[in-house]
């Protein structure tokens, strides 16, 4: 074997054992937020179709393509939790791979996947049971397969590879939005006559994306009523002020888990002024733009930085080919020491970060997977009753646990049409904390009636008075019907923020 295929393999090795020791890592992390899909596609294969409670149609998950790949499976009997994990280890590899051919145009090409396999994220994720390690991959093979039909001059797969991505999550839209308009810009560069030079590739292409996406657009318009998921307008903050701030801090807080200023601006940066390839070009505008996009949204609630993943790989191959370029830079004779230097320091640095996260940090105690809460959830599950409703804090684990003709009231409006299109409020002010997307409804969760009622406490004031996690929790809670309706089921840490109706 020559030098270069024993350094290929054995990088190959190095990425696929960081990967998996990232696997075991973080084999304890789960969202709850992934029942909530979970819920959804049980009652798709029981025949109650794309709800979360039977007869009530709200879109609360955000990821359709993700519940049509869980379902089949699922009616075959596979078990939820492990499906989600097979299909996702399976579509990071698939990253891991992407990552490694679009990265072949700079040196030293096998360090990049060994990069994406060292971010504690990318790990975290795959085991996370969202759709997050499939958003990325497509988001990958799209921006891959776009760039090699630009590069050749043939082809239109993009198109189909983008719709697929738009079905995935809803801003999957923008980058072939970014697509199109770098298309454009490239006609347009030797002026308005370009635009002349479109060929049939050019249309086939907007026809695979249109032919995907503007059908599950109807449909969800026709079957749930809003152009855009329940989540959407859930988690929107307006052009409130708090979400700029919370999304400043979102993208402050992971271009310092990722790199900071030394190992992700400074390489990305030389590669912007240095590099003037089509490819490291368009990688860079969806980047930007998906970035952009996080910080007028608000960012993310969810630990390990999820959207960040989702343009993970296009940002260590932007990182990548800049480490190789400032290598150059420092030291052109000695860049075949210095180039793979400043990667390893890269892979160290998020290596290193993983490990914090799990060992001091305490990820995968916080984010366990199904059961994390056995009693609380075993409680419910054990006392309810047909027609009881449960309100809860915490829409994903309890759901599922529950028979599917049980009615589930998401208190924090995920999947709840009444509370999502309510008018944010911030009580806590700008850099307040708690206020959570600013949306609830005290009146309307007491009208339901509901049986049990689970919320986070943290305790109790002398004067009686329950401290909540959330503002929405702390005004139900302290309310004077609900201290008159409503009782602790128990003392104990695991039952504490479980409430009972008082017969």
């Amino acid at each position: 074997m020559s030098t270069s295929r024993i350094a290929s393999f054995l990088g190959w090795a190095l990425a696929l054992t960081l990967f998996a020791s990232q696997l075991l890592l973080f084999r304890t992390f789960f969202i709850d937020d992934a029942f909530i899909t979970f819920r959804y596609v049980r009652q798709f294969v029981a025949g109650n179709g794309l709800v979360y409670n039977i007869g009530e149609r709200v879109e609360g998950y955000s990821n359709f393509l993700w519940v049509m790949l869980l379902a089949l499976p699922h009616a075959l009997g596979a078990e939820l939790i492990t499906t989600a994990r097979v299909l996702s280890t399976a579509l990071s590899i698939g990253s891991l791979l992407l990552t490694y051919h679009l990265a072949r145009s700079a040196p030293y090409p096998v360090l990049a996947p060994i990069m994406l396999a060292a971010a504690g994220p990318f790990g975290a994720w795959t085991m996370g049971g969202l759709e997050t390690s499939l958003f990325a991959f497509l988001l990958t093979a799209s921006v891959a397969v776009f760039i090699h039909e630009e590069e050749r001059g043939c082809g239109a797969l993009s198109g189909v590879l983008f719709g697929l991505l738009a079905l995935a999550r809803p801003e999957g839209v923008i980058f072939f939005a970014l697509a199109v308009a770098f298309r454009a810009w490239r006609l347009l560069s030797g002026g308005w006559t370009g635009l002349a030079r479109l060929e049939r590739r050019d249309w086939l292409r907007v026809a695979g994306f249109v032919g995907l996406f503007l059908p599950h657009f109807l449909w969800r318009l026709s079957y749930y009523g809003y152009p855009l998921p329940n989540t959407v307008y859930a988690k929107s903050m307006g052009l409130h002020p708090r979400a700029f701030i919370e999304g400043v801090y979102y993208l402050f807080d992971g271009l310092t888990a990722l790199g900071g200023p030394l190992l992700l601006v400074l390489p990305a940066g030389v590669l912007l002024f240095q590099v003037r390839e089509l490819r490291y070009r368009f990688i860079s505008a969806c980047c930007a733009v998906y970035l952009i996009f996080n910080v007028v949204g608000g960012g993310d609630w969810m630990p390990m930085h999820r959207f960040w993943v989702h343009i993970l790989p296009l940002i260590v191959v932007l990182v990548h080919a800049g480490l190789m370029k400032l290598g150059e830079m420092i030291a052109p004779r000695l860049a075949w020491l210095v180039r793979p230097g400043l990667a390893l320091a890269q892979i160290a640095f998020l290596y290193f970060g993983a490990l914090s996260a799990v060992f001091v940090g305490g990820v995968g105690q916080i984010y366990a997977p199904f059961p994390y809460n056995p009693p609380l959830v075993e409680y419910v599950r054990q006392n309810w009753r047909p027609g009881d409703v449960v309100a809860v804090s915490d829409a994903g684990e309890i759901a599922y646990a529950l028979p599917l003709e049980a009615r589930v009231v998401d208190m924090f409006g995920l999947a709840d049409a009444h509370i999502a299109h309510l008018k944010p409020q911030f009580p806590s002010g700008l850099l307040g904390r708690g206020d959570a997307f600013g949306k609830w409804d005290v009146d309307y969760v007491l009208a339901q009636n509901p049986r049990f009622i689970q919320v986070h406490i943290y305790g109790q004031k002398e004067n009686g008075e329950f401290i909540a996690q959330h503002t929405a929790q702390r005004l139900l809670v302290n309310d004077p019907r609900f201290r008159a309706r409503y009782r602790q089921v128990s003392t104990d840490p695991a039952l504490s923020g479980l409430f009972e109706r008082i017969p």
